[in-house]
């Protein structure tokens, strides 16, 4: 399995670096000039051009190319135009907030999915099954950063019960460990929730397609004969077979959540990586976004990875060669 990993992490690099660099060219030929950013009604123009040579801007595009790709090998980042601090500095304090939003929201996705997949299959045809159906379709239809702004407005315009932006109080320094955890945790439950729920209706109508599937094999109505609790026979046995093709979602599920965050975080202000890329867009900040989209690349080779591993882990008659 070792031999495995290496060997996918060593075609990984070069596909990492081949969108870094498309990326690099994309973003430099786009309209627009980082320079922009600092220009205000009264300055000289002399300061863009100052800027432009600080930054390299004013060397031919193909020098450009070639000091970036020899700092990016050495782990430099360079420069935040904007932020005017090192982009691992930047990255570094977003990072901790996206990956806590993406591993809650994996968590709840597969907590919810599983248990509407499951409750749904074993009611099949009956007004359980088909309200299911439709609410996962209603559900996985709907825009994130519209639902996102539907539960602010309701509960905390409307009901005052929970927190609409950022993620903790101000001031939440200052309370007790207890506290500032239960603060924290009010601020997360409604972005949390919105980058969950989509997904889990999703995952939803797959397990409960995986366990149908499942529940008609002979040897599960063998052990429905021998008088086994219905309990027993759904989540000993046809529960833990149905979700071995559950398993290849989880490193799917993770870069799309890393990317689902971006909308959440800039809906609830949060200081996560996406909301930290979508500022940088807008700024023209080439380094951070370049750091963006390598990190992204990374979170999808490694979920991708993490799911083939896990489904050999689930199912020892899978051997990865």
């Amino acid at each position: 399995m070792l031999t495995y990993i290496l060997r996918r992490l060593a075609v990984a690099v070069p596909l990492i670096f081949g969108a870094l660099t498309l990326v690099f060219f994309l973003i430099r030929l786009a309209p627009g000039d980082p320079t922009s950013f600092f220009i205000a009604p009264g300055v000289s123009p002399n300061v863009a051009a100052q800027l432009r040579e600080q930054y390299g801007l004013n060397d031919p595009l193909p020098v450009q190319y070639f000091k970036w790709l020899g700092n990016i090998v050495k782990g430099d980042f360079g420069n935040s135009f904007s932020r005017q601090q090192p982009v691992l500095d930047v990255l570094g304090d977003a990072i901790p907030t996206t990956l806590m939003l993406a591993i809650l929201g994996l968590t709840g996705q597969f907590v919810i999915g599983i248990l509407l997949g499951v409750m749904s299959a074993v009611r099949q045809g009956t007004a359980v099954d088909r309200g299911f159906t439709i609410a996962a379709l209603f559900i996985y239809s709907m825009p994130e950063f519209w639902l996102g702004l539907m539960l602010i407005i309701i509960f905390a315009l409307k009901l005052g019960v929970l927190p609409a932006s950022n993620l903790n109080d101000i001031g939440a320094d200052s309370l007790g460990t207890g506290e500032f955890i239960v603060d924290r945790i009010r601020h997360l439950v409604l972005p949390v929730f919105v980058l969950s729920l989509g997904n889990a209706a999703g995952l939803a109508r797959f397990v409960r397609g995986s366990v149908l599937e499942v529940i008609r094999q002979d040897y599960i109505r063998t052990a429905q004969a021998k008088g086994l609790e219905r309990r027993t026979v759904i989540f000993k046995h046809t529960l833990r077979n149905a979700l071995l093709p559950v398993v290849t979602i989880v490193g799917g599920s993770l870069p799309a959540l890393i990317a689902g965050s971006l909308l959440v975080e800039v809906v609830f202000a949060l200081p996560g990586m996406g909301r930290v890329g979508v500022e940088a867009v807008f700024a023209r900040d080439y380094p951070v976004i370049i750091a963006v989209t390598f990190l992204s690349a990374v979170f999808v080779v490694l979920g991708q990875l993490v799911s083939d591993v896990l489904y050999a882990v689930v199912d020892p008659r899978i051997k990865l060669g």
